[in-house]
């Protein structure tokens, strides 16, 4: 990425208004929360962990940078059934994990209770068995009301998978323009919408004769005499639910995973595959109904029951999976079809979804040539003229603008060479070509017939203290005033007056601060008082043409700018010279049509603010004396493929600490930091935080105290010089198992060296779990020493930009570019620009956003910062547009699309992944033990979500070379 491009452009409208082709973000919509009951399984899965998760509007789960659920954590009671928190109107996954039992922390194991007569292999028929394994099952609901109750089953697992990867269309769509033709069927989408939810549950729950799989309450075959009193047709329903679930679970125990994919899951690729369709016998895929039924009709004749009622609905269920059963034929697919749009949701609803169809497409119409419809035309012929002005400006300025800004810093150089020469006579100026004249008289030089005056004076460093008018600082402000013309470009700068009058003191100075390592009252000899850093000013400038004054192509840059450089040495060594960084830039100007006329008389004018701060730039030793624009993202060529032999060492140890044993293990890094890592005796403490989050703080679980100490080493051999604050773990103390996870975490395996850059040391490793997981070899009992390999050398990059511009035409709405970029690295880095046209009212979020009646708003969003996806989003808005339907009728709304960007990272090898641990965490599992991974990714592989006024109409994604829409009606067209 060229940054510089991006500091120095101006006005970037025309090009970000070219990028929209059709795509879009849209921001949340706002919705209150209610309370609700998720039940697992058959009321019968106790201590287990339900995880809720938002679905975006991009038709997502939300996941965190690492590819982790963003989630809450709820455990279930005895009845399998948390209450959970979640936002009305929107999608909710919920999924259940199961727990180990940890004595360390007191926490319960998961159990679920035996649901088969004959026994299972964990326990007695009603035997409530701890158990991890065959679980993880979903659930997606949609709009759930206060209080309203939901089922996670391995059938709501099967259509969680269905929801995401396919929708019903339920008839033939008749295309038109560049919209063909689909037939009726499930079609493919990849992401989540209200529609393919309801669609799925009642998908499921036809092909399993179930009345609603995600609200019916499955019966407790070891409870069965409490359904003897129902409702016939509803003890029939529940008992046929809990009859398939316990062979679910009798068949699941009995089944080999492939791969790690558990038997629910399995069955749920297989369903997918099949479209929403089960197997009804024979075949080779994981289940078929036949074995299902077969299993649970076995199972619900050995139950033990004595009440007539109850044995009459029992046989009934009985009789009626036989009968299933009867009807099937070798091999071939199940025929269902979900319950119509119209049934599940209603006629006002579903006419929303056919109407939202329609207008997603005439939206996508319209942005097929919104680079040329963005602007109206008159302003677009305006605005242009005025960019390309500004442009022809800068270009014929820029190699004199760059010798103005030359001579600017070598005007601050001369005047501390004439300071410090200690004469009353100017220095030498032959090397600088611009001065024409130089007088002197202490302390003020005079240049080109007094046009340039410069001075010095005590900087204000502290502007907290009470004290405006210091003697004596750290910094010393080379005053420079006055005029510079090159060619035809004339550059005026002044300071900032009290009451803008220069016979008052100076608020903000212009010209070139010196910072020195000492405090001072005058500018000292660098020899002896060493230059920390040097900050070049214009408070209060003026910048134009002087041939273009009283013409037609007048103008001016006015306002103020700062650039800061700071002082570094070379971290490895402190003898070397102090070069200079590029820490800190900030611009706030005003180009004008008139110049001086104090902004009363312009006709065209725009603002632009720039501020932009430096990654490393008090660590990073550049390759010059002072840092150039160029040069950000650029790493030393010196250490291109720099190894260093014996990196870094350990070694492990014990010794006594306030009376307590304590083991250690101290890593030594000369030439970065090196630290001891004090693990403290276990303890038995009251669970006052409830880890285990069973609501009782008076268990008492064990823990221990890590301390983190530095050590410094002056040649008589390593000694702890200070320590951080304590950090309590809840585990036994394990030194082998607390260094491994600090190394899964990288602190032993990713090292920083100050100047340098992270270098990867590679630890012998154990063979790789069943999981694929490395963990750390035991560790040496001697000292051992490592070597280390650059693989990210140090670079000085831009961590936050900004870049803010507005254009005021006579008689034309206002355009404003907001864009906001941070950036650690090159590669890594999040982006939001904003273009808002023909606004009333700003508000303000990251960037800046355009408000009102008339409203044309463009909303870029990209996110390279993940370990494992970009993400993004590209939203447009336009107030009030109409939209020619494909009947030929024309509305006119409102409205909002967006573009939701999801793509993978294609890494190989996979450097790591999370995991669910045996206490229902996630955990970090290394995959390899390597530095590096190669990145495949391509465009090509791209997945865009289409949102159009928060609901998910479409997929945009490239086939076969050519970028396609995909409507959730199973309609298509080319982008």
């Amino acid at each position: 990425m060229a940054m510089h491009k991006l500091l120095t452009a101006s006005l970037m409208f025309p090009a970000l208004a070219g990028l929209m082709s059709g795509c879009s973000d849209s921001g949340s919509s706002s919705s209150s929360t209610v309370s609700v009951y998720v039940q697992a399984g058959q009321e019968d899965i106790n201590h287990a962990i339900v995880r809720s998760v938002a679905i975006t509007e991009a038709g997502l789960p939300n996941e965190d940078a690492e590819g982790r659920l963003v989630r809450s954590e709820y455990v279930t009671d005895k009845h399998g059934v948390v209450k959970a928190v979640i936002s009305t109107g929107e999608l909710q996954l919920f999924e259940l994990v199961g727990r180990d039992a940890d004595s360390d922390t007191a926490t319960a194991a998961t159990t679920v209770r035996c649901q088969w007569v004959a026994g299972c292999s964990a326990g007695a028929f009603a035997a409530d068995m701890e158990q991890t394994a065959n679980l993880g099952w979903r659930s997606v609901a949609y709009d759930l009301s206060k209080n309203e109750r939901i089922r996670v089953t391995p059938l709501t697992d099967l259509a969680a998978q269905l929801a995401f990867d396919y929708v019903y269309n339920e008839s033939l769509v008749s295309g038109s323009g560049t919209v063909a033709d689909v037939a009726v069927g499930w079609v493919e989408t990849g992401y989540y919408s209200a529609y393919s939810t309801e669609q799925a549950i009642s998908q499921v729950s036809r092909v399993f004769g179930i009345s609603n799989v995600q609200t019916t309450e499955p019966a407790d075959l070891t409870q069965i005499n409490e359904w003897r009193g129902a409702d016939a047709a509803k003890a029939a329903d529940s008992i046929r639910y809990g009859a398939l679930l316990a062979a679910w679970a009798h068949l699941a125990e009995n089944h080999t995973a492939v791969d790690g994919v558990n038997f629910t899951h399995a069955v749920a690729a297989d369903f997918s595959a099949n479209k929403g369709q089960m197997m009804q016998q024979g075949g080779t895929q994981t289940l078929t109904l036949a074995a299902l039924y077969t299993d649970a009709i076995s199972n619900l004749q050995a139950l033990n029951v004595t009440d007539a009622t109850l044995q009459g609905y029992i046989a009934g269920v009985v009789s009626a999976l036989q009968a299933d059963i009867d009807g099937f034929t070798a091999d071939p697919l199940t025929a269902k079809v979900p319950d119509t749009l119209l049934s599940l949701f209603g006629q006002s609803d579903y006419d929303d979804f056919v109407l939202g169809i329609k207008r997603t497409k005439a939206f996508v119409g319209v942005m097929r040539n919104y680079s040329d419809t963005f602007f109206e035309d008159s302003y677009k012929a305006k605005v242009d003229q005025y960019v390309d002005l500004l442009k022809k400006i800068g270009d014929e300025h820029a190699a004199n603008l760059n010798t103005i800004v030359t001579a600017y810093r070598e005007t601050a150089e001369l005047y501390q060479q004439t300071y410090l020469a200690g004469a009353n006579t100017c220095a030498d100026t032959s090397a600088y070509a611009w001065v024409t004249s130089c007088s002197y008289s202490n302390p003020t030089m005079t240049l080109n017939n007094g046009t340039i005056i410069v001075s010095q004076a005590v900087a204000d460093v502290n502007t907290t203290d009470a004290d405006d008018k210091p003697t004596s600082s750290n910094a010393i402000d080379v005053l420079i005033r006055g005029t510079y013309e090159q060619g035809t470009l004339r550059f005026v700068v002044d300071n900032v007056y009290e009451d803008d009058n220069a016979a008052n003191d100076i608020l903000s100075a212009s010209g070139v601060r010196v910072y020195f390592t000492t405090p001072v009252s005058t500018l000292a000899d660098p020899a002896g008082n060493e230059i920390l850093g040097y900050e070049m000013r214009w408070s209060d400038f003026s910048l134009y043409d002087t041939s273009r004054v009283g013409g037609a192509e007048e103008a001016e840059v006015t306002g103020s700018y700062r650039i800061f450089f700071r002082g570094v040495k070379d971290p490895q060594d402190s003898n070397s010279e102090r070069r200079f960084n590029i820490d800190t830039v900030v611009l706030n100007g005003r180009i004008s049509d008139k110049v001086g006329d104090d902004n009363k008389q312009d006709v065209d004018y725009s603002t632009l603010y720039v501020a932009a701060t430096s990654t490393n730039a008090s660590e990073h030793y550049p390759a010059q004396r002072f840092a150039s624009f160029n040069g950000f993202f650029t790493p030393s060529p010196a250490f291109a493929a720099d190894v260093v032999d014996g990196l870094v060492s350990y070694v492990t140890g014990e010794q006594t600490v306030a009376g307590q044993n304590v083991q250690y293990l101290d890593f030594y890094v000369p030439l970065g930091e090196s630290q001891r890592f004090r693990f403290y005796p276990t303890v038995k403490r009251e669970d006052v935080n409830d880890v285990d989050k069973d609501d009782d703080k008076t268990e008492l679980v064990s823990t221990h105290d890590l301390e983190i100490c530095d050590l410094s080493n002056s040649g008589g051999g390593w000694v702890v010089s200070s320590c951080k604050p304590k950090q309590r773990l809840y585990a036994e103390r394990d030194l082998q198992l607390a260094i491994n996870d600090l190394w899964e975490a990288g602190v032993f395996s990713r090292i920083e060296i100050p100047g340098r850059g992270l270098y990867f040391v590679t630890w012998p490793t154990n063979t790789a779990d069943a999981n694929g997981c490395l963990t750390l070899a035991p560790l040496a009992t001697a000292e051992t020493s490592m070597d280390g390999t650059l693989y990210d050398p140090m670079v000085l990059g831009l961590n936050a930009v900004r870049v803010t511009s507005e254009v005021r035409l006579k008689d034309q709405p206002r355009t404003l570019l907001d864009v906001l970029l941070n950036a650690p690295t090159m590669d890594r880095y999040k982006l939001t620009a904003a273009l808002s046209h023909n606004y009333s009212g700003l508000t303000s979020s990251d960037v800046y956003l355009g408000t009102g009646s008339a409203l044309d708003r463009v909303v870029l969003s990209f996110d390279t910062d993940s370990s494992f996806k970009t993400t993004g989003s590209l939203a447009v808005y336009r107030d009030g547009v109409a939209l020619t339907l494909n009947d030929g009728t024309e509305t006119t709304i409102d409205s909002e699309l967006t573009a939701y960007l999801q793509q993978n990272y294609n890494l190989s090898p996979l450097p790591y992944k999370y995991i669910t641990g045996s206490d229902g965490k996630y955990d970090l599992c290394v995959l390899n033990n390597v530095a590096e991974v190669a990145d495949n990714t391509v465009l090509a592989d791209a997945v865009f979500t289409l949102n159009f006024r928060d609901v998910v109409y479409g997929r945009i994604r490239q086939e076969n070379g050519i970028w396609l829409i995909r409507y959730i009606d199973g309609s298509w067209e080319t982008l």
